[in-house]
């Protein structure tokens, strides 16, 4: 008996997976606190030159007028004047020096930050950035080695390996002695954030009726956002939490000891009954099932339990087992029409990623309060999140994704003529495009996993985020643009980002109410031989069933051994 047979008879969204589903989503509250707390970890208060021991920040003092060189209407952060005394009065400018004393730093808002400890301005301004792309970088290595590990040795052991490394390597990059050690800690905290929730969608995902290509139609748009609020909860959270310690390492310990609770994941979350089939314990895969048949007050018929369950119900030999086995990322670009798509919304999601983790970043330089600013870039994804569940029922996941990127990209557009003066109206106007791009950010995993066929979804889902990555990892790098060229550069880059990759969108298929692609075939036949015309109005459907039908006719008449080659010739054509 095929296990996916099985989960049919458990249901589309039962008692058993919503209770998972909801001990997998609580993960992102911590993953988020990990992903954005550098923001406050690493933020950069006002700062200038120390001229004399014990010297304190005071932004009003006479001695500042004497000490730090004023030019281009602001106060020098680099350098100073050669005076080592308290001066009320000064005659002169006096020779300007560097900064051979070190800072003296403005606390109204942060008590320490690995910048002051460390003295990460002026020329060592970049590796203030280093420590936030590390954590991403953390991220992207983690998603891989956990799925991999997981693999080999089981979900549930990698997931409690993940959270007591998280948790020590959160409280040991408290105490760090150097900004090499802290930044360090930094990457290892983004590997186990990222590992430890990779592992557990995995035993998530498979265990249950929740994946893209198991949950019907009318679960698809729920299954693939609501765990994004959960990410929201952790994202507003940091900011309170920050707001009440005020010092680097209590917050890092507040976000890190936490995760220690999940280690009751061992007694409550189950071992995915897939990765024991696929180790040959077939018995304990069924004492699973059959629990989650009795929680979703369903029975299991028994002739299906008493069968020998297997992962795929093909023959060794067949073709389709031959086309499985042949199925890997190398097809994600083989094909005119499916390398097209593929890249397509691989560029997509990296700029989704880039522009998601710039706007967050960059709070910290908009409004007022870093805090509060913070706090409302979470809050602006809640109301995202719900238009998203609104919308792509209704409009589809291309429409919704294009127009929210588009208007995005216009509102961050709006915002680089804004004076500095109006700090807050510049925070409103960022915060219209954080909502977009958290929107289309969220949409984009289920509109990939709709676009990719069977048997390469996982794989394309899978280098798509590992993909993202990139474009996160550079955000922080882009905010460096600000100090070194423009601060405006950073905005241009954000927009333009979003502009180009919410147009390309329109030459993509819409998957609404569509039947996913099973085959390879199938979703290379998806949106081919279409008009530019046809492709930006979604004329997508009749090409698609058109296409299929004539697939379908030529394997009547074809041997099984000549299918694939066939097709291969047949689509061997430009895009």
């Amino acid at each position: 008996m095929r296990y996916d047979d099985i989960l049919k008879y458990l249901g589309e969204f039962g008692r058993y997976q919503k209770y998972v589903y909801f001990t997998i989503c609580l993960l992102a509250i911590p993953c988020a606190w990990h992903s954005l707390g550098n923001t406050f970890l690493s933020a950069q208060p006002e700062h200038y030159c120390r001229s004399f021991p014990g010297q304190e920040y005071d932004d009003f003092s006479p001695t500042k007028n004497c000490t730090i060189p004023f030019k281009n209407k602001e106060w020098s952060k680099c350098e100073k004047y050669n005076r080592s005394e308290p001066y009320d009065q000064c005659k002169d400018e006096g020779v300007v020096l560097k900064c051979d004393q070190g800072w003296v730093y403005d606390t109204t808002f942060y008590e320490s930050t690995a910048v002051t400890d460390f003295d990460l301005v002026c020329d060592r301004n970049s590796k203030r950035q280093l420590s936030k792309s590390l954590v991403l970088v953390g991220k992207m290595v983690g998603s891989a080695i956990f799925g991999q590990l997981a693999d080999v040795v089981g979900r549930k052991p990698m997931f409690l390996f993940g959270v007591i490394m998280q948790v020590s390597v959160g409280v040991g990059a408290s105490f760090s002695p150097s900004f090499p050690v802290f930044c360090a800690l930094q990457f290892l905290l983004g590997v186990t954030a990222s590992g430890v929730f990779v592992v557990a969608l995995v035993i998530g995902k498979v265990i249950h009726y929740t994946a893209t290509e198991l949950v019907g139609p009318s679960k698809r748009a729920f299954a693939g956002i609501a765990i994004e609020y959960f990410y929201s909860i952790g994202y507003m959270s940091i900011a309170l939490i920050a707001w009440r310690l005020r010092a680097w390492p209590k917050i890092e310990l507040a976000i890190s000891i936490p995760s220690a609770a999940f280690l009751a994941y061992y007694w409550l979350v189950p071992e995915s009954p897939r990765w024991l089939l696929s180790k040959g314990r077939k018995e304990e895969a069924k004492k699973i099932l059959t629990k989650a048949a009795k929680v979703n007050k369903v029975k299991l018929p028994d002739k299906l339990l008493d069968e020998d369950l297997e992962l795929e119900d093909v023959k060794v030999g067949s073709a389709n087992a031959d086309n499985a086995q042949r199925a890997s990322a190398w097809d994600l670009i083989r094909t005119p029409n499916m390398r097209f798509k593929t890249l397509n919304i691989y560029f997509a999601w990296i700029a989704n990623s880039m522009v998601y983790y710039g706007l967050s970043f960059f709070t910290e330089d908009l409004g007022s309060d870093p805090y509060l600013s913070f706090f409302i870039s979470g809050a602006v994804e809640i109301p995202a999140y719900i238009l998203c569940q609104l919308l792509l029922d209704r409009l589809g996941r291309r429409r919704v994704m294009f127009g929210f990127m588009m208007v995005g990209s216009l509102a961050l557009f709006c915002c680089i003529p804004i004076p500095n003066e109006l700090d807050n109206v510049t925070l409103a106007i960022a915060m219209v495009g954080k909502l977009c791009i958290s929107g289309s950010y969220a949409i984009v995993y289920l509109y990939a996993a709709e676009l990719f066929p069977t048997p390469i979804r996982n794989v394309g889902v899978g280098m798509g985020s590992f993909s993202a990555r990139i474009g996160s990892i550079l955000s922080p790098y882009i905010l460096l643009l600000a100090d070194i060229v423009s601060p405006e550069l950073p905005l241009i880059i954000f927009a333009s980002f979003s502009f180009v990759a919410g147009i390309l969108l329109l030459l993509l298929p819409e998957t609404l109410g569509t039947k996913l692609p099973e085959t390879l075939e199938e979703g290379e036949l998806v949106g081919k031989g279409l008009s530019l015309w046809q492709r930006i109005k979604g004329d997508t459907g009749d090409t698609y069933d058109e296409n299929t039908a004539k697939l379908t006719e030529s394997a009547e008449v074809m041997e099984p051994e000549n299918e694939l080659k066939t097709f291969e010739k047949a689509t061997n054509t430009d895009f």
